[in-house]
């Protein structure tokens, strides 16, 4: 008996210093990181609303972890190039993507990408949301997206829906619209939102998704109406502007948004440090005014959220552009 008593109790005392030094590294890794500066990759062209995004979240979270978070600009392949980037990097915290929405929707229509959107990435948190609303000319003869609706029905083909860019979020959410509601709208693509909403404003066009930034100005001269937004909830600017949810389209969910991967393989510890300190700073007035004047909505989602929310988009999405034949130009 005595004998069986030391065993367990070298035993007990193993696994109690184990536990203590796997709680101990567990501590050292949260302490040490960051060591050094973070790269983050932002896989679009300087001068944009993601990059924007993305400063403003980079000088806030240097000054919460003591380290500079530096914004590497890596464009190209829709995308893929800067998000590669991320995929092959060291797993050690010290190399982030900050994606867009095109990361939900680029593994359709760019061929052979060279890695896996959900097993070669860890989802961190999702950083901002843009909503889009469903805009169309004051002459359209309809007053909420049921009216929109029937219209459409009673005139398949007449209706031209604007689309700032191809695949891009305003696209999806157009093709996702018609497959949903069973009607026929023909899809005029321009080279960007601003020449888009000159085009719907002037009636070359009777109706687009936009963001709610870019046809802010035409929205205040009344040269377009607004029908309904993809958010949520009612965006604080529009109150008396339904969602489409409650306008009666369930789970229409389809807006520009910015998040933070890291390669696949990144620690628990450092994804509930940065998603921990991101959600700090997304509580804070100054980066939530800064954020709003880019027409963007704070979020500061669990990793495990965000991590649903991609494969949800992906298999959405995928059925959409496929359904619709949308392709890479």
């Amino acid at each position: 008996m005595p004998f069986l008593i030391r065993l367990f109790a070298i035993a007990f005392v193993a696994a109690s210093a184990a536990a203590a030094g796997a709680q101990s590294q567990t501590l050292a890794t949260k302490s040490n990181y960051p060591a050094r500066p973070i790269r983050l990759i932002v896989p679009v062209a300087p001068g944009g609303g993601t990059e924007v995004v993305a400063r403003i979240i980079a000088i806030k979270l240097s000054e919460a972890l003591g380290q500079q978070v530096v914004v590497d600009n890596r464009a190209g392949g829709g995308g893929v190039i800067g998000t590669e980037i991320v995929a092959r990097a060291s797993p050690d915290g010290y190399t982030l993507l900050f994606a867009l929405a095109s990361y939900t929707v680029t593994p359709f229509l760019v061929k052979n990408i060279p890695y896996d959107p959900v097993k070669s990435f860890t989802p961190i948190t999702q950083v901002a949301t843009q909503a889009l609303v469903l805009a169309i000319h004051p002459s359209l003869p309809v007053n909420s997206v049921k009216e929109l609706i029937a219209y459409a029905k009673t005139h398949p083909g007449k209706l031209n829906v604007g689309i700032a860019s191809m695949g891009g979020a305003g696209h999806v959410a157009a093709e996702y619209f018609k497959q949903e509601t069973k009607t026929q709208t023909a899809s005029v693509m321009y080279k960007g939102g601003a020449p888009m909403l000159i085009a719907l404003a002037g009636g070359e066009v009777q109706l687009t998704f936009a963001t709610s930034i870019t046809a802010m100005a035409f929205i205040k001269q009344n040269r377009v109406k607004v029908l309904a937004t993809s958010s949520k909830q009612r965006l604080p600017y529009f109150p008396e502007v339904p969602t489409l949810e409650e306008a009666g389209l369930k789970g229409f969910e389809v807006a520009p948004w910015q998040g933070l991967l890291g390669p696949a393989g990144l620690s628990r510890a450092i994804v509930d440090q940065l998603y921990t300190e991101v959600g700090k700073l997304l509580r804070l007035p100054e980066v939530r005014e800064r954020l709003a004047a880019t027409g963007s909505d704070p979020v500061g989602s669990t990793p495990e959220e965000f991590a649903a929310q991609i494969k949800r988009e992906l298999k959405q999405f995928g059925s959409v552009i496929k359904a619709a034949g949308i392709k890479a130009e």
